[in-house]
């Protein structure tokens, strides 16, 4: 795995739409009264979109732990 920590516009803007929707689903989940299943469902959702805005920082980490 190379050292290059500059990505492509696209990959940025790709980030930053999941780092966007994460945050809004967390928003949402929070305005949510009365409906359980549906705030399971946003908090979820949120947490996979927020995992993939880290998906590179995730993939370095399990580089770390992989045998060589």
């Amino acid at each position: 795995m190379s050292d290059k920590r500059n990505g492509s516009v696209g990959q940025m803007i790709s980030t930053l739409c999941f780092l966007g929707v994460g945050l809004w689903l967390i928003a949402e989940a929070a305005m949510t009264e009365g409906n359980p299943l549906r705030v399971f469902v946003l908090l979820c959702c949120a947490i996979l979109s927020l995992l993939g805005a880290l998906r590179f920082q995730i993939a370095m980490m399990a580089h770390w732990f992989r045998p060589t």
